[in-house]
């Protein structure tokens, strides 16, 4: 096979879709690797690094796109690259298809085949590329929460750090999945109260005897949020979904309740938030203020860390990739059920029930794939 990995073009991320260890598994097996010149320059990468792994460098996407059966990016293809895009490709990224229905359209349209990363989930439930962004985020969370809670960004002047004689920073945290924990564990080990909550009772059990003593689990209510909220400095929003878009918790009133100068970090924003007031923003403006309280709400957040995120992310996909590299045809994914859950999109077909209600479109199933396959014999 084919592989590809194109320079990302989407402002503000700095990952590239395979690192040279990725690069090096894929060619000792005998497949072709071609990479874009400049895309691992962000991650600190250079041509030569892929060389030595076996890759060949390309000039442009252009050629990498004619040339290439299988892309390995890390944001769904922008606009410039559908042009690119033919029914014989196979793309792999984080597409973010319930707050991005028209790309999903525009992909249906192409003819082409979809891999989601954030649909991959492992036979015990688990999201694997998602846990890798969940750590990445939530430690993130803390940093960029700690640097706009300093009085000279417009915060309340507050540190996590825990200093004798002052009362504890506040820090509530919405959404115990992997965002949610790694952002605890952070923000406790800095010396933060931290009150972590979730609806979610027995996940509340298992991760309570993880966290510093200094983390409350609590259940995720109206009422238990509306206490908390009037002594909060920093709050993170986490509750975040594989594929559908986040539900709104916070209110425009609940928000109204933090004190001047309290900073909220929406880390949903990438699926349409979890504050009523939250909109997306980048790292060129990542904050604006409303009801006097400092909203933070950068989407793709692991981006700006590529030499830590990029290996990570590569480390993650390995697995499946040797998966679908190791087919005679892309018809035996159908014999795979852990690589279809990350399936979006079959050569122009919507295979995920979500998406599929999304955008109003037929859903393929895989007894459909094979009557078709019977026909065409």
């Amino acid at each position: 096979m084919i592989f590809g990995v194109p320079r990302e073009i989407r402002t503000h991320e700095y990952r590239v879709g395979a690192v040279p260890f990725l690069v090096k598994e894929l060619v000792q097996k005998g497949h072709t690797v071609l990479v874009e010149t400049g895309a691992g320059e962000p991650s600190g990468i250079d041509d030569e690094a892929y060389e030595q792994a076996g890759a060949t460098i390309l000039p442009s996407s252009e050629k990498l796109f004619n040339q290439a059966e299988i892309i390995l990016k890390v944001q769904g293809p922008q606009p410039v690259e559908l042009d690119l895009i033919r029914p014989e490709h196979m793309i792999l990224a984080f597409f973010n298809f319930s707050s991005n229905a028209e790309l999903a359209r525009n992909l249906v349209g192409k003819g082409c085949s979809c891999f989601a990363y954030e649909m991959f989930r492992t036979r015990d439930g688990a999201y694997p590329m998602m846990l890798i962004n969940g750590q990445i985020g939530g430690y993130l969370a803390v940093q960029q929460g700690m640097f706009y809670l300093e009085k000279q960004n417009g915060g309340r002047g507050k540190l996590l750090a825990r200093i004798p004689g002052t009362v504890p920073t506040q820090v509530v945290i919405i959404g115990a999945g992997s965002v949610g924990f790694h952002a605890a564990e952070l923000a406790a080990q800095m010396g933060a109260q931290v009150y972590l909550l979730d609806q979610n009772f027995k996940r509340l059990q298992e991760i309570a005897s993880r966290l510093p003593s200094n983390v409350t689990t609590v259940i995720s209510s109206e009422q238990n949020i509306l206490e908390l909220l009037p002594n909060t400095d920093l709050l993170i929003t986490a509750a975040i979904q594989s594929v559908a878009e986040s539900p709104k918790i916070i209110t425009r009133k609940m928000v109204e309740l933090l004190p001047k100068g309290a900073v909220i970090v929406d880390l949903a924003i990438d699926r349409g938030g979890n504050v009523e007031t939250s909109k997306a923003t980048t790292h060129s403006s990542p904050t604006f203020v409303k009801d006097d309280v400092i909203h933070y709400c950068v989407t793709n957040l692991p981006g700006i860390v590529p030499v830590t995120a990029s290996p990570a992310l590569s480390s993650a996909i390995l697995p499946y990739l040797e998966r679908i590299a190791g087919m005679d045809s892309p018809a035996q994914i159908k014999d795979d059920p852990e690589l279809r859950t990350g399936l979006a999109i079959f050569e122009g077909r919507v295979t995920h029930p979500l998406l599929a209600e999304t955008l109003e479109l037929p859903l393929l199933t895989w007894d459909d794939a094979a009557e078709e396959d019977g026909e065409s014999t």
